[in-house]
Order: C-alpha cells, then structure tokens, then sequence
C-alpha cells in the first residue's frame, strides 16, 4: 500500500508540474489535478490537501537534488573536469524532471513569491551558476558574459531533458556537448 501511495504522489507531482506550466500556478486548480491523475478530487486529498502542499513537495525535491549537487560540487576540485561533471549530472536531473520544477519556479515567479522553497531553490541554482562559471568570475569584469553562458548551457540542458523525458535519450549528449562548449569554447566535441 505505501508504493502506491507513493506512486500516486508522484504522478501527482508530475501531473501538477504539467498543469502549473501549462495553466500557470493560479490557473491550476486541485480539481484539474485530479482530472489529470484520472482520480476523484476526494482520493487526491488522501495525498494532499491543497495545491500549496503539492508544490512544496515538489519545490522540496528539487531543491534536495540542486543541494546534494552543490554540495558534491564545492568539494570537487575546481577547474574544466568538474565543470562537465556538474553539467552532465545537472542534465541527468532534468531528465528526471528538475526541468518542469525549474520552468514552474521561472514562469510562476510572482505566485512564488510567498513560497519559502522557492527562494531557497532561486539561492541554489545561483550557487550552482557560481561553481559553473569557477571562482569569482561572475562578480568580475566578465561577468555577465560568463553568467549568460552559464544560462545559455542550463537551458540547453533543460531543452534536452524535455526531450530526454519523452524518449530521446541521445539528444542529451549533444546537449551537454553543447553546454560544455558554450562554458568553454575549447570544450566543444569533447563532452564523454
């Protein structure tokens, strides 16, 4: 009984995360949710109890996975190496949907502005940023060119997953060869 509960959680989180990008996070409803799982609004109340319970759910297992890289990052070595590992696992995760949950935060964001998690995740992905651009280079002279192509290769990672979700798994090491390149241009061809 508890797989299935938790079973259904998820697919709740995933059906959510679909209509919150789809609707916005005001247009969704707990009813439309529940459409989406094929179960009454009653049942999904079994899980959660309101829309707000659903999004902290799944703003906390984002922000569980952006941490655990983050912190797996600041004791690896600085330098190009961890730079391509920090990517290739950042695309593993939105392969395993970290990119809906970052869509809903970036496109909700004035509905978000209430929600504790999500100025923690906000904090989190700009810590990952820091390690990817390396040490003190986003608050240099070059810092905007190197924080646009850190944006540049997490969207091409983002882009990637969306697709990686529905099967194309191999689109994602162009994808990471992609974002290596536009970190370092030197890198471009050479991602694993």
């Amino acid at each position: 009984m508890a797989g299935r509960r938790t079973d259904t959680r998820q697919r709740a989180q995933r059906v959510a995360l679909r209509l919150f990008a789809e609707y916005g996070y005001e247009g969704t409803s707990l009813r439309m949710i529940a459409e989406g799982l094929n179960i009454t609004k009653a049942a999904l109340y079994y899980h959660y109890k309101s829309k707000e319970e659903i999004l902290a759910a799944v703003l906390s297992d984002f922000s569980g996975a952006v941490a655990d890289l983050i912190e797996w990052g600041e004791q690896q070595p600085s330098g190009p190496e961890t730079q391509r590992e920090l990517l290739r696992r950042y695309g593993e995760l939105t392969v395993d949907g970290v990119t809906a949950a970052a869509r809903l935060i970036q496109v909700n964001e004035p509905a978000l502005r209430e929600q504790p998690l999500a100025a923690e995740v906000q904090a989190q992905i700009i810590a990952l940023f820091d390690l990817l651009a390396g040490p003190g280079v986003l608050t240099g002279a070059d810092g905007p060119v190197a924080a646009l192509r850190v944006k540049l290769a997490i969207s091409a990672l983002h882009l990637a997953g969306e697709e990686a979700e529905s099967g194309g798994r191999d689109v994602m090491d162009a994808a990471l060869d992609i974002a290596c390149g536009l970190l370092d241009p030197q890198w471009a061809g050479s991602a694993p």
